[in-house]
């Protein structure tokens, strides 16, 4: 009976691994970058601690009100993801607003800065994300896996044991 038990949770501790690593790897197999929403100026479509999924996209592709993921400058990794809300063809620019803020973004973005076109967003997906890709994180998912192979390792000692009686 307890060898079962440890294996079953040896089992449920890598599932779950698996389970929260599937949606932050796989997609990008399919050529989709993931970035996680730090701010509220998405709310309610994109609150805060979600995950984007964001595919490449011509710039003839992008349409006034589809929200798009960019650089915040040409000098920063930083990004952030806002919803066209008009095209200036002739400057190659986007101009941009949060849904939840008030007004326009000041700067417009360059064609050159878009990274591409938001799919799809999983509300909380990107604070596990941040949280994953930190020391802590990093700790915890190694304890996992450490744990379940302990698990294992003595479900199986004990089941040897009882087969010896």
């Amino acid at each position: 009976m307890l060898p079962k038990l440890l294996n079953g949770i040896g089992i449920l501790l890598m599932t779950g691994v698996i389970l929260i690593a599937i949606p932050l790897t796989l997609p990008k197999l399919f050529g989709y970058h993931i970035y996680g929403i730090l701010t509220e100026s998405m709310e309610p479509e994109y609150p805060a601690g979600s995950a984007v999924y964001v595919k490449e996209a011509a710039f003839d592709e992008i349409k006034t009100g589809d929200p798009i993921t960019f650089q915040m400058g040409t000098d920063t990794r930083l990004v952030a993801t806002h919803r066209v809300v008009g095209i200036e063809e002739e400057k190659q620019q986007f101009r941009t607003k949060g849904d939840a803020n008030e007004s326009e973004d000041t700067t417009p973005v360059d064609f050159s800065r878009v990274i591409g076109k938001v799919v799809f967003g999983i509300p909380v997906l990107g604070t596990i994300s941040f949280y994953l890709n930190s020391w802590s994180g990093a700790i915890t998912c190694m304890a996992a896996f450490v744990m379940a192979f302990v698990l294992w390792v003595t479900a199986d000692k004990i089941k040897s044991k009882e087969r010896a009686k």
